[in-house]
């Protein structure tokens, strides 16, 4: 029995589901987007690209396409399987280890709630920035109207779906036209000489010498990986949408993001030399911007940013929130995560709790240094965290077929060689970011300290709530694994079950 089914007994219960079929693919292409934030990532990362391989940025952005291809379709094929609000957490927990769910679900609320403080400081400057350069440098004016901002889109993603995907399109429209435009522009103005010191494609930009070795490039891959993640947003609302789209919404956004990332960055590093965009770190596309149309256009291209910005967090809200809701409904967080509400249609509990957490995070490391500090450790780590559960998914979708894999040449490409090459990829940048003592002790302590006691608590979880999940996680939501994939008919997206 599938998780769709098993919305439908609890509503034969009495219970309240999430809305099935709010959302069409597109929207969850957008959400998905959204999640990634192509402008608000570029406006952050452009300059550490070109600190790590000089102008080679389209190299490892397109070395990191395949294996997030190879893992999207992993998470295609299990959301084939059983579209979950949980999605990693309930496909690792029922097919792999209780346990190893539990942990997946716990490092992805890390990613989605401690990684999402960086992003309010940053609403409240680029905001302040247009009235006050004081206040906008003010850590205390940024904090305040930072919680205005987190607290308004929290207020849309707790009261549906539908409206989040509308607040996600009104953005989107604007930020990739205008991020778009000025790539279009930014090329046409560079090579008819009309940007003094604009630097021109060459050969170098694509090899790995031009990245400056092999080291190097690993270091701009795993600032790739910054870049495309987030993507997996489009699992979280798989109960939402039509069909099971959600996993094409998933292999959809990443083949965008990489037209926009590489677009993006080929496009707009060229319009100044390396150390002028270095200079410029902090506000290097209102720098862009300015170079290529004079003030007005600097100022439209922080509005971009800050629209992304409020989206990605907008969209880190529904999918922290619907991953608790999933762990939750399973009984291995308090039942109260598992509520939904019966007007809006959208876990209300676990969804204001995870954005008021992100206020408290965002005040604390305001008023408290040490606070501080320690997110900042954890949030250091967080590349490797993705990894971690990108390389849990791609694993488990491996396995979760693992019958089938030799059916034919189809099945063993798309169930076995390209999952397998997201996992042994993210595997080996996990083993290589450790092994290069990339991380200090303290960042590591912190990072993985917080992410092993998600161990911690999940013992504790199975001893003292006692759920189902624990005991035979392959029932949670439905019988054998086995026997639901040979029950099921080809599901829409054609992955054959």
């Amino acid at each position: 029995m599938s998780t769709l089914k098993a919305g439908a007994a609890a509503a034969e219960r009495g219970e309240t589901g999430l809305l099935s079929g709010a959302l069409h693919m597109r929207d969850t292409v957008i959400l998905a987007m959204a999640s990634s934030g192509p402008t608000q990532s570029i406006a952050t990362s452009l300059a550490a690209i070109v600190l790590a391989v000089a102008f080679a940025g389209f190299l490892p952005i397109v070395i990191c396409f395949v294996p997030m291809i190879g893992i999207a379709i992993g998470y295609q094929r299990l959301n084939a399987w059983q579209p979950s609000a949980g999605a990693t957490y309930s496909w690792v927990g029922r097919s792999l280890n209780p346990h190893a769910g539990f942990f997946s679900g716990w490092i992805m609320l890390m990613y989605y709630t401690i990684g999402t403080v960086s992003l309010t400081p940053i609403l409240g400057s680029y905001l302040l920035s247009f009235f006050s350069n004081a206040a906008a440098n003010d850590k205390y004016d940024t904090a305040l109207v930072g919680t205005v901002l987190n607290i308004l889109v929290l207020v849309v993603a707790a009261v549906g779906i539908k409206i989040s995907s509308r607040f996600q399109w009104t953005w989107a429209v604007f930020e990739y036209t205008v991020l778009l435009g000025f790539c279009v522009t930014a090329v046409v103005l560079i090579y008819s000489g009309h940007i003094s010191h604009s630097v021109h494609i060459t050969s170098a930009w694509f090899t790995i010498n031009g990245a400056g070795g092999f080291h190097a490039l690993i270091s701009g891959i795993l600032i790739a990986i910054f870049l495309y993640s987030g993507w997996d947003t489009a699992a979280y609302v798989g109960e939402e949408v039509e069909g099971k789209a959600a996993g094409s919404a998933a292999i959809t956004s990443v083949v965008l993001l990489f037209v926009i990332y590489a677009v993006g960055v080929v496009a707009l590093q060229g319009v100044a030399p390396i150390s002028v965009i270095q200079a410029h770190a902090a506000d290097v596309l209102a720098y862009i911007g300015q170079r290529i149309g004079g003030g007005f256009w600097a100022d439209v291209m922080i509005v971009a940013v800050l629209g992304g910005t409020l989206a990605s967090l907008q969209a880190a809200i529904v999918s922290a929130g619907r991953i608790s809701f999933a762990m939750g409904r399973d009984r291995v967080f308090p039942r109260w995560f598992g509520q939904v509400s019966a007007h809006y249609r959208t876990p209300m509990n676990a969804t204001v709790l995870v954005g008021l957490l992100n206020v408290v995070f965002l005040w604390g490391s305001t008023l408290v240094g040490s606070i501080g500090t320690a997110l900042g450790d954890i949030v250091s780590t967080l590349g490797l965290i993705a990894a971690m559960f990108y390389l849990l998914t791609a694993g488990t979708a491996i396995w979760c077929y693992r019958r089938s894999i030799m059916s034919s040449v189809a099945d063993f490409f798309l169930g076995g060689v390209m999952p397998g090459i997201g996992a042994a990829f993210m595997a080996f940048v996990i083993i290589y970011e450790l092994a290069t003592n990339a991380l200090n002790g303290v960042e590591i302590g912190f990072g993985f300290g917080f992410a092993a006691f998600g161990l911690v608590l999940s013992l504790i979880s199975s001893r003292v709530g006692k759920a189902r999940f624990y005991s035979d996680p392959t029932v949670s939501h439905g019988d054998s694994i086995e026997s639901e994939l040979a029950a099921s008919p080809e599901s829409p997206e054609g992955v054959p079950l």
